[in-house]
């Protein structure tokens, strides 16, 4: 039973009201309830650009890196071939399907390694930071460039190769997030929160891709990377349904 309040109400109700707080009136209330009109508005901006666009362009791109190297195409084919078969073809994708996709990770991997969706991160140094032969005074503000270490052939062989085949045999990229060398969603307690929805979003549109459809590129296309990554005509291509696939 639902306990009176004095004001008429009921206790139940309340606790009812305090339950149905969506995140922008926790984050609110967390700040004090200061955020200015403008903070309000580049928050919405940053949930946009980092949560959608993001994705998009990583989709983009993965299909791009695909068709131009048809032995990564011909293996990812075939593990989502593999996984159908043993599905039956409408059976739903679950987490241990997601999870049983080892070169589909390599193939998002790469992709975020030569792409570079996001090319850096901006930051503050709280302290004075030294760094070999350089001092970067408290108070300056410092561009982390994400490119120059993804591409850096002191990491990566043949850096600027779209290579998915590198993240299966190399150790050193296995653990690469924690060496700070592969850092596509940032690191530490800055590490983007949806980093993992990301990847299932792409492993699962991979997936419908190659066993469903086939696809040819309409015209030559390229990867610009100001103001910001994208290809220079969004990447057209001419889809075909499969004959055997299941719609």
């Amino acid at each position: 039973m639902e306990e009176k309040a004095e004001n008429g109400g009921s206790i139940g109700d309340d606790e009812g009201k305090k339950e149905k707080k969506d995140m922008v009136e926790e984050l609110l209330e967390a700040e004090g309830g200061s955020f200015s009109e403008e903070e309000m508005v580049d928050f919405c901006l940053s949930l946009l650009v980092a949560g959608y666009e993001t994705t998009s362009v990583l989709m983009t791109l993965a299909v791009k890196f695909l068709t131009e190297t048809p032995a990564a195409l011909a293996e990812l084919k075939e593990e989502h071939a593999n996984i159908r078969d043993m599905k039956g073809k409408k059976q739903p994708l679950e987490w241990s399907d997601y999870k049983s996709m080892p070169f589909t990770q390599c193939v998002i991997n790469e992709t975020l390694r030569v792409g570079n969706i996001i090319s850096g991160v901006f930051r503050r140094a709280n302290t004075d930071i030294h760094y070999k032969d350089y001092t970067i005074p408290k108070g300056c503000k410092i561009f982390a460039s994400f490119r120059a270490v993804h591409l850096n052939n002191e990491h990566y062989e043949n850096a600027r190769t779209f290579n998915p085949w590198r993240w299966q045999i190399n150790n050193k990229l296995q653990n690469a997030v924690g060496a700070n060398i592969f850092t596509p969603f940032g690191g530490g307690p800055r590490l983007c929160p949806g980093y993992e929805l990301a990847r299932v979003v792409v492993s699962i549109f991979l997936h419908h891709l190659v066993t469903r459809f086939s696809w040819e590129e309409t015209e030559e296309d390229r990867l610009v990377f100001f103001p910001t990554t994208r290809t220079l005509k969004g990447y057209p291509i001419n889809l075909r349904l499969l004959s055997e696939s299941i719609c």
